[in-house]
């Protein structure tokens, strides 16, 4: 009796031995191993009781099913991440607003988008071409927090798009610091380094940036 159980330590041991070499962990393998050792090594004359087998054999099933589920959730976020992407493509043609500073000049105005962390009394835009030449300013008025909007009246301006710079002051005269914004049609999806990026007026905005999406009904 003495030496089943030392032939089953024996075996169980080499089991779990060659099972940690590749896995550093008690796998379902090592599990079956060591179960079927102790069948072949158990004392004939005190076998293993059924109800303790049934038992090890509900363990081994419970692993399997545990050792399953690990390896399916390892492949999610790679599935995630595929749908994620194929769903960014139906953005194409929407009208998105986003962190930038891009203007996309297509007639004889534009609306410049940007948001206010607090009222302002007065501001300044200055506005650039493709050269970083300033090609116009525009003052605006007083405005309350928040998203806001000024309208470029480009007059001979060339179509196409264009930079700019907002300064902007409180009632005490002091500065308030702009968030530069951009609104325009999506042309295109990007996806880089595990991020997605929209083009919105000719610039490229990670998909973090963006602060409001609508849907185009066309």
């Amino acid at each position: 009796m003495t030496t089943a159980i030392q032939n089953v330590a024996g075996a169980a041991s080499s089991a779990i031995s060659s099972a940690s070499k590749a896995t550093d962990a008690l796998g379902k393998d090592a599990f079956m191993k060591m179960l079927i050792a102790q069948l072949q090594n158990q004392d004939p004359l005190n076998p293993m009781d059924g109800t303790q087998f049934v038992a090890q054999l509900a363990q081994f099933s419970s692993l399997e099913q545990l050792t399953n589920l690990n390896q399916t959730m390892g492949s999610l976020p790679e599935y995630l991440g595929a749908f994620s992407n194929a769903q960014m493509v139906n953005l194409i043609g929407s009208e998105a607003t986003a962190e930038g500073n891009s203007i996309s000049l297509n007639g004889s105005s534009a609306n410049i988008t940007y948001r206010l962390p607090s009222d302002i009394q007065s501001g300044t835009i200055k506005i650039y071409d493709s050269n970083g030449s300033l090609v116009d300013t525009v003052k605006i008025g007083s405005q309350k927090t928040g998203l806001q909007s000024t309208t470029w009246n480009a007059r001979n301006q060339a179509a196409g798009n264009y930079t700019y710079e907002i300064s902007a002051v409180d009632r005490n005269s002091k500065d308030v610091t702009v968030d530069k914004m951009i609104s325009g049609k999506i042309t295109g999806v990007s996806f880089k380094n595990g991020s997605s990026y929209l083009t919105i007026n000719g610039q490229e905005v990670a998909f973090s940036n963006v602060v409001a999406i609508n849907k185009s009904n066309a």
